[in-house]
């Protein structure tokens, strides 16, 4: 049986082997359903919460509870991926499965540990800290709940991650981050506006797209105006603007004068259906096919 050294670098290599096989740097965050994609996999997310993950090898097909916050649905698609790349064959996940590094099943704690290298490389951490000019050593909660946005992880999975995978994190650092949760960050930055999921995209924000949920809320850089209604733009917010998904559909956002855009996708609260679906404004095809 590998020890957990040997797991981790055959996890992370795998990882990384994926993401070249996707055309995709190192350095980027990535949306794990479009890298699916790109790699003939089939992701498709079902009702309910009561399985963690599910990847089927006849069909190449991966299943995502709907039910589930969305960073644990990114690292969930990205767990089973892992499936897939080691040909483990078709795999149920109950849900203490994902995420749960310290498991005896040697198949599981590699696939835990290639979600966290394929969606937080640390080329890609460390440049998403890098071009904001921020220290992770000194970094607050917000400052890394806005890291964990653009990754399209959890709050606690980046920190975490950090700290025993990517080696970026004394103990003393992280268990100070972990205090926070994201819902007390989301209050911190909302006070009394109420959401379920909040995205911050500032300025530094690039390579993939601001994904929501109708009633999902996100803070944009301040100065940019949204095409397309399936969004609706709020007052300023501090240095920012507000924006609530309304609709599903695809808009963009951007600054007049060029210096920053990002696409923002909005798809159904607790979408069921194809992965690739799950932005269409029709609602007769979702689910279809």
């Amino acid at each position: 049986m590998m020890n957990m050294t040997e797991i981790a670098t055959v996890a992370a290599r795998g990882a990384l082997e994926t993401r070249r096989r996707a055309g995709v740097v190192t350095s980027a965050p990535i949306c794990v359903y479009d890298l699916a994609e790109q790699l003939n996999i089939d992701v498709r997310f079902c009702g309910g919460n009561s399985f963690g993950g599910m990847y089927s090898k006849k069909s190449q097909t991966i299943l995502v509870p709907s039910l589930r916050p969305m960073g644990r649905q990114s690292f969930t698609c990205g767990h089973e991926l892992a499936h897939w790349f080691f040909e483990h064959g078709d795999r149920i996940d109950d849900s203490g499965a994902i995420e749960d590094f310290h498991t005896n099943d040697v198949e599981e704690r590699m696939a835990n540990v290639f979600s966290g290298h394929l969606l937080m490389p640390k080329r890609a951490v460390l440049e998403a800290f890098r071009c904001r000019g921020w220290d992770p050593l000194t970094c607050t909660a917000v400052q890394f709940y806005t890291v964990a946005c653009q990754l399209n992880v959890g709050y606690e999975t980046l920190v975490q991650h950090m700290q025993w995978s990517l080696r970026l994190l004394p103990e003393d650092t992280a268990r100070l981050l972990l205090k926070w949760t994201p819902k007390a960050v989301r209050k911190k930055m909302l006070g009394d506006i109420e959401t379920r999921h909040l995205v911050i995209a500032d300025e530094n924000w690039s390579t993939v797209a601001i994904d929501l949920q109708v009633g999902d809320l996100a803070i944009v850089p301040g100065g940019a105006a949204v095409e397309n209604c399936r969004v609706a733009t709020g007052e300023s917010f501090g240095s920012g603007a507000l924006v609530r998904a309304e609709k599903p559909g695809i808009a963009r956002a951007a600054i007049p004068d060029g210096r920053w855009a990002s696409f923002i996708r909005v798809s159904r609260a607790d979408y069921e259906g194809r992965s690739k679906y799950r932005h269409l404004e029709d609602p007769d095809v979702y689910g279809t096919d």
